[in-house]
């Protein structure tokens, strides 16, 4: 199990990656990924050479073009329909073909603080967009079964988007989509609280919920599954569970499973890790609380002596 028992935390990093690396030359390619009457979308790859490493860096953001012009800024943020958008910046960061028609659009705006996941279709010589999803740094799609991809609101909950035909399935809570067979899914949780790692088989649209399994974080170690493939994720599953579908929908441990396992003691030293990290964020937040009342009140007085002198 892994000693970071914290909610794995989305990318923090888009800002930095989306930074021009400045050592070395560099080139930079385009190509068409998408071209649906006036709507075309072009991916710009700027590749540059890392002298440190002797290298080359790749960066990938995508340009929208309507009837040969490019969608500005100002033409992105009027298609979005999102007012406090008029005036900001557009890197699009992810583009995923869905049909003939339509291509699903990750971006973010120029400081990584705020971030759209948007389907852009093309109809009948317009182009329309659809919001998908809206949050703050990062709004990229996650590994999922293959035809699918998974995406977290601002809550962390988890949208699972079927690209064809393209619909969009809210189930509450931070889940990891593992495998996918008709309208049942596999979903993975670590549940902190109650100290378990939760396997279940979900029925979509409703996200019921059909069978589970649930393991100990106290027996079993965590697997490493955050920045796992698509794949590695399936094959985990399944190289450790018996999943049945029908005739009743079923989730059992295997007997021939290759779930690791953790000793007493080292169960033990994770949560007093987990202790002292709770203890650290405790008195962290109390520090901060206590230095913005500080604040708060030196601006007080100030405002209250400048009142003061001109009585």
């Amino acid at each position: 199990m892994s000693a970071n028992w914290t909610l794995p935390l989305r990318s923090a990093t888009l800002l930095a990656a989306a930074l021009p690396l400045l050592a070395g030359c560099g080139r930079t390619s385009r190509e068409a990924v998408f071209s649906s009457g006036p709507l075309k979308v072009v991916a710009v790859t700027e590749s540059t050479l890392d002298i440190n490493v002797s290298k080359y860096r790749h960066y990938t953001s995508y340009l929208l073009y309507f009837d040969g012009e490019k969608i500005d800024d100002a033409g992105f943020a009027k298609l979005l329909r999102d007012s406090d958008s008029n005036k900001d910046r557009f890197v699009h960061a992810e583009a995923i073909v869905l049909d003939k028609d339509s291509v699903l659009i990750a971006s973010h705006n120029g400081d990584g603080t705020r971030c759209w996941t948007t389907r852009l279709v093309a109809d009948g010589g317009t182009v329309s967009v659809e919001p998908v999803n809206k949050g703050r740094v990062d709004c990229t799609t996650r590994p999922a079964p293959r035809g699918w991809r998974a995406l977290y609101d601002e809550s962390s909950n988890l949208l699972l988007v079927r690209e064809h035909p393209f619909h969009v399935y809210p189930i509450a809570g931070y889940w990891y989509p593992l495998w996918i067979e008709g309208d049942v899914v596999a979903l993975y949780q670590e549940q902190k609280e109650s100290e378990r790692f939760l396997v279940k088989l979900a029925r979509m649209p409703s996200g019921e919920t059909l069978a589970e399994q649930s393991l100990p974080m106290s027996k079993f170690a965590g697997p490493q599954l955050l920045n796992a493939s698509a794949e590695e994720r399936e094959q985990w599953l399944l190289s450790n569970f018996l999943i049945s579908t029908r005739p009743q929908v079923s989730i059992s441990l295997r007997p021939d499973n290759q779930l690791k396992t953790i000793t007493p003691e080292v169960w033990a030293q994770y949560q007093e890790i987990d202790r002292r990290n709770r203890e650290e964020d405790a008195a962290a937040r109390a520090a901060g609380e206590a230095w913005h009342r500080k604040q708060m009140e030196e601006l007080r007085r100030d405002e209250a002596a400048r009142q003061g002198a001109t009585e």
